[in-house]
């Protein structure tokens, strides 16, 4: 499980629980969680639960960054 977000919102780019990119297209229906469009060779949309999605940040890619050396 991934930390937590505080606020998830339409358009957010995140990383979900597997490590995969992607940005959120859709809000949560009848519990099924977000639906983010992951940046795959092939696009794919899926759902995830809020636990499973950690927003993505620029110095995430950049691996001198201090995230990285977390």
């Amino acid at each position: 499980m991934l930390k937590s977000m505080t606020t998830i919102a339409l358009g957010m780019e995140v990383v979900t629980h597997r490590g995969d990119k992607g940005q959120v297209v859709g809000s949560p229906r009848d519990g099924r969680g977000w639906l983010v469009c992951l940046d795959l060779p092939r696009p794919v949309d899926r759902r995830f639960h809020e636990e499973n999605l950690m927003e993505w940040h620029s110095s995430m890619d950049d691996p001198h960054s201090d995230y990285n050396r977390m």
